[in-house]
């Protein structure tokens, strides 16, 4: 016993097994068409093919588009006219607001920053509208969220509402610094830090 299991012929007989258990699978496949009653299947025959649909992401069924009114100038309140559209016309749709980096953007005492839109008979879209007041030049973000209760419980669409203020560039922030490869390419290195 301790000759067939010794180093060099254990991986022998590992290989010996799986080779007969592809064999015996493959047997039971080719098998599969027969019956008692059926002749077996030529090579010419197509096996059927059962083909699995995947279901994708889901969604929530919100869809949002938007159009800013105006120049944004810093200090000032610029005005951003929301579509919100849904096939669910009989929901209530409960919209959020919020600022995606403090400080960039505030809201005027008369803006809420949560508002409940009610059903409307036969109407997909509804119209809302937001007022902001950036506080800096550069590309500022405010996030909109729209909720909507479904047959399969609450879901949210949210998107980034790119506000340019100003002439300033829009500056990508650099995580890491570009480095050169041996073969001459660019790329952003990113060290590990300690804590």
């Amino acid at each position: 016993m301790n000759r067939i299991l010794n180093g060099k012929t254990l991986p022998l007989l590992i290989a010996v097994l799986a080779l007969t258990a592809c064999q015996s699978d493959q047997e039971t496949v080719s098998n599969l068409g027969e019956t008692n009653d059926t002749k077996p299947t030529t090579g010419a025959e197509k096996p059927a093919v059962v083909q699995a649909v995947s279901p994708g992401k889901i969604t929530a069924p919100i869809s949002i588009s938007y159009e800013i009114v105006g120049t944004p100038i810093v200090g000032q309140p610029v005005s951003i006219n929301l579509q919100i559209s849904s096939p669910l016309d009989d929901r209530t749709i409960t919209v959020f607001y919020r600022v995606n980096e403090i400080g960039s953007l505030t809201f005027p005492e008369s803006q809420l920053e949560t508002i409940t839109i009610l059903p409307l008979d036969a109407v997909t879209s509804r119209s809302q509208q937001v007022t902001v007041v950036p506080q800096r030049e550069g590309r500022l973000y405010l996030v909109v969220s729209a909720e909507i209760e479904t047959d399969g419980g609450t879901m949210i669409r949210s998107m980034s509402i790119p506000i340019q203020v100003g002439s300033a560039p829009r500056v990508p922030t650099l995580n890491g610094e570009l480095v050169e490869g041996p073969d001459g390419e660019v790329g952003i290195s990113m060290p590990a830090k300690e804590p």
